[in-house]
């Protein structure tokens, strides 16, 4: 008998290590056809990001669209975000640029993010591209009074 209540004890342990360990989370975010479904209850917020296979295109088409977009200055010069990378990274050394980036149409300017090898404290470079002349600089973006020393 006492045999008998060691191999049920035995074979419910196993069953409840396969079924959490084989089983997969209960509390998380499922995929269900292209929208995030509440699955028990999750610590996570919903993601942010689409699902499925027609937010992958969205998240494609995005990324290239992001690769060709042009930044048109005032006077109509035009400039790719590819174009400006390959100023800024002949232009923008001591660093490296970042994915950040945003087109200044009033400056016709492409502003992109910048991490420095030597950062200040308080700055927020980013390496600015201008349209029109095609030169780039630093613009280290400070905020606060900087006592000279």
């Amino acid at each position: 008998m006492k045999k008998l209540l060691i191999v049920i004890a035995v074979i419910l342990v196993g069953l409840l290590v396969i079924r959490f360990n084989l089983g997969g989370d209960e509390d998380t975010w499922i995929c269900q056809n292209g929208q995030w479904v509440k699955h028990g209850n999750p610590s996570a917020a919903r993601p942010e990001e689409g699902c499925g296979a027609k937010a992958k295109v969205v998240e494609e088409t995005k990324e290239k669209l992001g690769d060709i977009s042009k930044c048109v200055s005032q006077n109509g010069s035009e400039m790719t975000y590819v174009d400006a990378i390959q100023i800024a990274k002949t232009m923008c050394t001591n660093g490296s640029l970042k994915e950040e980036h945003i087109c200044n149409d009033y400056t016709g300017t492409w502003w992109i993010d910048f991490a420095p090898s030597e950062p200040k404290e308080g700055c927020n470079p980013a390496c600015v591209v201008n349209v029109e002349t095609k030169q780039a600089e630093i613009n280290w973006r400070c905020t606060g009074l900087i006592e000279e020393n």
